[in-house]
Formats: C-alpha cells, structure tokens, sequence
C-alpha cells in the first residue's frame, strides 16, 4: 500500500479497528465486526454469525450473509485506506458474484475469520477473492466484483 501522502512521522490508524468506524453500514446492514489486518492488496476482518436479524430465519443463514460479510470486508479496507490517505470514504456497491461456493456451514453466535484478496482492478471496479473460516475450517469461497466510486461522497 502506498502512504505517500502522509508525513514520514505521522502514525496510521491501528488495527484492529472497528467496522462502525470504517463503514456507512448501520444495524442490521453491518455485517463484519472489525478489520484485523491491511496489506498491499489483501485484508482480514472478523465476523459473528447471527443469531437472529435479516439474514436468518427459521434456523438458517442466508447464503447472502456470507457474501455480504466479503463485500463488506472490501469495504473496510477501502475505508482504512481512506484514513491513510486522509481522504473522505467512497461509496461503493456489490456487482456482481462471479463464483461463490458454499462449502461448510457454522452455528449462530460461531466467530469467523474473513480474508479478501484484490486479484484485479480495472477503474473504479475491483474483483477479489474472499474466503470464510471458522476456525481452520473454510465455509465459503468466492470471488466478487465491487465498485468504488471515484469521487468523494461529500457532495453537499
């Protein structure tokens, strides 16, 4: 990653940092707990699997949950970045969900571990590969695209 931006001296957010504080996403629609980790062009973020909320119903996740909690870990990187670089967050949107496998499933309450990989960008479209574990037991894997808007959000 690159820190040009900021003096030689200037010390970076620490992580962990809460996803509240690198989102827009609010309850029910925040889905990741925090990020744990930032570097080049990969990340790690931590999530509970609900209990009850949206994404649950009559003892089942939703499959959505999970590629939601990707996306979202995404977009806590792209948020740390934005601390970095001492600029305003971006939106940004799910695109599309180019393979997702379902491999493993994880009782409510269950903590995960979140990983996401950068494998392309193209403009404002990025396309990582995410993948889930419980443990060292990998529930799902995907890879999505998302899209970041360019400009600043602050458009008042």
């Amino acid at each position: 990653m690159n820190h040009h931006n900021r003096s030689p001296e200037a010390t970076f957010p620490t992580l962990p940092m809460a996803a509240i504080k690198l989102l827009p996403h609010r309850p029910p629609m925040l889905f990741v707990d925090s990020l744990t980790e930032r570097f080049d062009d990969e990340a790690r973020g931590l999530a509970i699997i609900p209990k009850n909320g949206i994404c649950f119903d009559n003892g089942k996740i939703f499959p959505e949950f999970f590629i939601e909690v990707i996306a979202q870990t995404m977009a806590m990187a792209n948020g740390y970045d934005s601390l970095i670089e001492e600029r305003p967050m971006r939106d940004g949107l799910l695109v599309a969900i180019d393979r997702f496998s379902f491999l493993q499933t994880a009782s409510p309450g269950t903590h995960v571990q979140v990983y996401i990989k950068k494998t392309m960008e193209f403009g404002a479209v990025k396309i990582l590969h995410g993948e889930i574990f419980a443990g060292d037991t990998l529930l799902v894997e995907g890879d999505l695209k998302v899209w970041e808007n360019p400009g600043d959000t602050n458009n008042d």
